[in-house]
C-alpha cells in the first residue's frame, strides 16, 4: 500500500511586495539554492490569501496569514525526504526555553539576498524581557526570538518576513511555533 500525504495551507506574515492578488506570488517548496533546478523542488500557484481579521500595520500586532495553494481537489504539494511537514502547536502551547529552536529564510545577508537557504538556532526570549526593550511594539500574542547581547547576533535577515520559526518537540518532532514578521537585526 502506498500512501501520499499533502499540505494545501502554509502560515506566512503580511508582508505582500506585490499586493494581495494571488497571481503575483507562486511557492516553491523542497529548494535549497534558487539559481539551481532540483528534482524535488515544486512551484504552486497560490489561491487565495487569508489574512487575520485583527491584524494591525502600526505595530505588526495579528501579522499572520494563510496561503492556500492551488491544486486539483485541494491536494497541493507531496512530502517527501526534502518536504516534510511541521505540526502546528497545541491549543495555548508555547515552546520550552530550553527549546530546541531555528529560523530559516533567503533574505539579505549584508550583501545581497542569499542564493541558499540559510537557517540559525534561535534562543528564545523572555516575554518581560522583549515587553521592556521593546514597549508597546511588543504585545502578548508575539513571541520573541534572537540574540540581545554578544558578539555573536542571531537573528533574522530583512527579507525573511514570513519565514517560519520552528522548535522541537521530544521525539524529533517539529512546531511552527510562529513566523518571522519583524525585527531591528
Amino acid at each position: 500500500i502506498k500512501s501520499e500525504s499533502y499540505i494545501n495551507y502554509l502560515p506566512t506574515t503580511l508582508f505582500f511586495r506585490y499586493g494581495n492578488n494571488t497571481r503575483n506570488y507562486m511557492v516553491r517548496v523542497g529548494d535549497y539554492h534558487t539559481l539551481v533546478p532540483e528534482e524535488y523542488e515544486e512551484e504552486i500557484g497560490v489561491q487565495e490569501i487569508v489574512q487575520h481579521p485583527e491584524y494591525r500595520p502600526d505595530n505588526s500586532d495579528y501579522d499572520i496569514a494563510l496561503v492556500r495553494l492551488q491544486g486539483p481537489h485541494e491536494q497541493c504539494t507531496r512530502f517527501s525526504a526534502h518536504v516534510l511537514p511541521a505540526c502546528l502547536p497545541f491549543r495555548r502551547e508555547r515552546p520550552q526555553k530550553a527549546s530546541n529552536c531555528y529560523i530559516t529564510g533567503w533574505g539579505d545577508t549584508g550583501r545581497a539576498y542569499s542564493r541558499t537557504l540559510q537557517e540559525a538556532a534561535i534562543p528564545l526570549i523572555p516575554k518581560r524581557i522583549c515587553e521592556e526593550r521593546y514597549h508597546t511594539k511588543f504585545t502578548g500574542r508575539m513571541l520573541c526570538a534572537g540574540s540581545l547581547h554578544g558578539q555573536k547576533q542571531i537573528d533574522s535577515c530583512q527579507g525573511d518576513s514570513g519565514g517560519p520559526l520552528m522548535c522541537e518537540r521530544p521525539g524529533n518532532i517539529w512546531v511552527v511555533y510562529g513566523v518571522t514578521s519583524w525585527g531591528y537585526g
